[in-house]
Parts: structure tokens; sequence; C-alpha cells
């Protein structure tokens, strides 16, 4: 397994997050058992000092008829008690249930003075007794101490007869049995851990191999495709939505790949013709001019034609860079605040005197209010002077062009009518592709002016439309956002 796959990622990330659980939830069971360890302990120590208090305030009651041993708490540890044989076998059986061999026992009173102690109750011992559990006449608390290595578990216990303080019992058991309990669930904790942690890695790389093996199947086929066979699809397979999206995607991606190639093949071969044309016109000319000795006035005119071959290749050219950086070059754009009044009109000014000599009539009709834009004005004024021209070129004599400007739904809506030869509806989705020309050789033109006047459009964030009806006349409507 490579460290750079999602593979790794995926199997790393699963088991720590695991880990992390695993750990948050360790640390709770282990500190709620060692809670309900302690709180046991605790229990018992209470119900050993309650014991401990009955038993002293029984022999308390037995003390008015005869007088009570020096060491009590020898004679309830079992060492011989001969001098207590009033006491019968449900005392000796409550203080066997007690287990207090192993705890540290210390009696005193209200005075501090020493009523008892366990024969275990050394200095050492009392000495930690006296730092980490000191005498307290008013209330019951506990505390761990450690003595010869070990750990205990202590209680501070007043008590009262007859709502008056007797004296306090402090009392010590040892923590083995805890200790050893929360060590074993310490290591089996850190043995699950592991364990879990190990077999969750090995299922984590297991069912990410799993996920992964369609985008395998992807990538595989997707290396089999280039640019000879874009017509190539992966095929759809039964699988999770995110497999099924992504196949959608990238055939999405392959199609556009297709129509771009498809279109650049095209445009290639559109270049290609437009180009050649002129370049074969020139090389006939100057083959013809060569062919033989001529006088000067057929030299001057293959000279003239050759130039005029020259301008339109020239024209071409320009127009290609043009559309070039207008679709992707956008700083080629000086945005500023335009009143599309003053452009329209200045527009009808050209248009009428180019229309003159067809003597096509210019009309518009203006916004009473100004119509502001963002706008490049050299641009924009291309843009309607190639409608303008496209309506002169394509009018009969005596025709009309109309410049109309409105507001629409919040957008400048400019319109350029004509009552030419129209458009049929089959060109009409061609017309604004690359080198289409709806009437090849009736009039000037290398069929970019309408590519370059969408692309513009579409740099100011607009729209451009089209209705014509043969021999009725063309109407081209450019909308676009107000500022």
């Amino acid at each position: 397994m490579r460290i750079n796959s999602i593979r790794f990622k995926a199997s790393v990330l699963y088991t720590s997050v695991l880990c992390v659980i695993l750990l948050g939830f360790s640390t709770a069971l282990y500190s709620l058992t060692r809670h309900i360890l302690y709180e046991n302990i605790d229990q018992s120590l209470r119900l050993k000092g309650s014991e401990i208090a009955n038993i002293l305030a029984s022999y308390d009651r037995l003390n008015r008829t005869c007088p009570l041993p020096r060491d009590i708490i020898n004679k309830l540890l079992g060492v011989d008690y001969r001098t207590r044989l009033l006491i019968d076998d449900l005392w000796r059986a409550d203080i066997k249930a007690l287990q207090l061999k192993k705890d540290y026992i210390y009696i005193v009173n209200n005075a501090g003075r020493v009523i008892s102690k366990s024969d275990n109750f050394k200095p050492g011992i009392a000495a930690l007794f006296r730092k980490d559990i000191p005498i307290s006449l008013s209330s019951v608390h506990f505390a761990d101490i450690k003595y010869n290595g070990k750990r205990f578990r202590a209680i501070n216990l007043p008590f009262y007869s007859n709502n008056r303080f007797r004296f306090v019992i402090q009392l010590a058991s040892p923590l083995d049995a805890v200790h050893r309990i929360l060590n074993n669930l310490l290591y089996f904790i850190g043995i699950s851990i592991l364990f879990i942690l190990g077999l969750t890695s090995f299922l984590g790389g297991f069912f990410a191999s799993r996920i992964l093996k369609p985008v395998l199947h992807i990538t595989r086929l997707a290396d089999e495709i280039s640019h000879t066979d874009l017509n190539l699809r992966i095929e759809e397979i039964a699988g999770d939505d995110e497999m099924k999206s992504l196949i959608y995607s990238f055939n999405g991606m392959i199609d556009r790949l297709e129509e771009a190639f498809e279109h650049i093949n095209q445009f290639s071969s559109h270049v290609a013709h437009e180009l050649k044309t002129p370049i074969a016109i020139i090389r006939a000319e100057m083959e013809l001019a060569l062919s033989s000795e001529r006088d000067i006035d057929e030299y001057k005119n293959v000279i003239l034609d050759s130039l005029e071959e020259i301008d339109r290749l020239t024209r071409i050219i320009k127009d290609l860079l043009l559309m070039a950086r207008l679709d992707y070059s956008p700083e080629v754009f000086g945005f500023k605040r335009i009143d599309l009044n003053v452009l329209i009109d200045e527009i009808c000014r050209h248009a009428t005197v180019l229309a003159s000599e067809k003597e096509i009539s210019v009309t518009s009709s203006l916004s009473e209010k100004p119509v502001y834009i963002q706008g490049d004005h050299t641009h924009l004024t291309r843009l309607f002077f190639n409608l303008v021209t496209n309506a002169v070129n394509y009018s009969d004599k005596n025709g009309n062009i109309n410049l109309a400007l409105k507001i629409r739904y919040g957008k400048a809506r400019i319109s350029v009518s004509d009552t030419g030869i129209g458009i049929s509806v089959e060109d009409q989705e061609k017309i604004f592709d690359k080198f289409f020309r709806v009437h090849k050789g009736k009039t000037p033109g290398n069929g970019l002016g309408l590519s370059i006047a969408q692309s513009i459009v579409k740099a100011h964030q607009g729209e451009i439309t089209v209705k014509s009806r043969i021999n009725e006349g063309t109407t081209f409507t450019v909308e676009l956002p107000l500022s």
C-alpha cells in the first residue's frame, strides 16, 4: 500500500478516528469502574466503622454491670478475650464477617485520648494517619494513603450516642483487590485496543480497496481514451451514487472535449479554406504574370488584385486574433459607465452614411430616459456597427433599418431590424458559428462578424438573439444588464 494513496490515507484516518473513540470510551470505562470500586470500598469502610461503633456501644451498655476491658479492639480482632464471655455467638459472627485482620484501626475520644488501636497500628502508619486523614469531630471523610509500598483507603467516622459525641473511628483497608482489578482492566483495554486497531486497519484497507475499485476501473478506461477515439465512453456500473456521478461527470467531460475537438477541426478547416483561397488567387495571378511578357498596366492589375487578397488575409487574421482575445483575454475590455442613448444615436449617424449608397433609410427609437450600462465603448460600437453593416448588406434598395432601445425586466434591450432578404430557420442556428455565411459570394465578409458580436455580448454578461423570415427581414436583439 503506497503512503500517498487514498487507500492508505482512508485507512489511517479511519483507524485514527476509531483510536480516539476507543481511547475516550476506555477512559470513561476505567474511570467509571474505578469510581464504582471506590464507592464499594467506601461503603464497606463505612459499614465496618458503623459495626465497630455498634459493638463499642454494646460494650458501653455492658459496662453498667461489669468493667470495660482495656483493649477492646484487640478482643474484636480475635485476640483472646476470656474476660468477655458475655458476648454471645452472634457478635462473634459479626466481628468475623467484618474481616478486620488486615485493616488499620484507630479510635480516639473527643479529648484526643486514644481509646484503642489495632496491633498493626505502628508509629509509621500513625504518622500517615495524622498527615493524610486528620481527626475530624464533625464530618465523615475519606482519603488514600500509601504505606510500605501498599495503598489503603481510609475513613474518618465520628460516633454519636444519645445525641452526644462519644469517639472517632479511623479505619484503613488495603486496596490490593481494587488495584488488581484496575490493572487487569488496563491490561485488557490495552490488548483490546491494539487488537481492534489492527483488525480495523486491515478491514479499513480492504473496504477502501473495494470502494476505490470502480475508480481504478475508470482510470484504466480513461487511459485508453485518446484524441483519436473520443467517441469512447465509460459504461455506467452498478454501485454507489458517488461513483455513478463521477462516471457521469467524466463522460460529460469527454462529450465536451469531443465537441471542442470537432469545433477545432471545423475551425481549422474553415481557416485553412479561407486562407487558401486568397493565397491561391495571389499565386495564380503571379504565375500568370510570369508566364509571358506583359505590359505595365497588366502588371499593375496583378499587383492590385494581389493587394486586395492580401487585405482580405489581413482582415481574417485580425478578426481571428480579436476573437481569441475576446474569448480568453478579458483584460482587453475597459468597462466604464455608458449611456446607450448616446451610443445608439452615434451608430445611427454612421449607419445613415453607410446606407445612403443603397438609399436605405435608417431610423431610431431611443429611450426617453438615460440608459446606463457598464461596457467597453469601442467593442460595443463594433458590435452594433457589425449588425448595422449586415442589415445594409442584406437589404434591398429603398429598404429600412430601425434601431430601437428599450428597458425590459431590468435590462437594456437594443434591437436592429431590417427589411432585407431574411434568414432561413435552418441557417438561424448557425449564423453565430465562425466562418458561416448565409449567402456566400453575394456580400463581402469572412463570416466572423456575428461570432465577434456574440463574444462581445458574452463579455458584457448579455445575450444576443435573432428572429427572421425569408423576404420579410431580420431582427437582432441584444440584452445587456443595467448598471
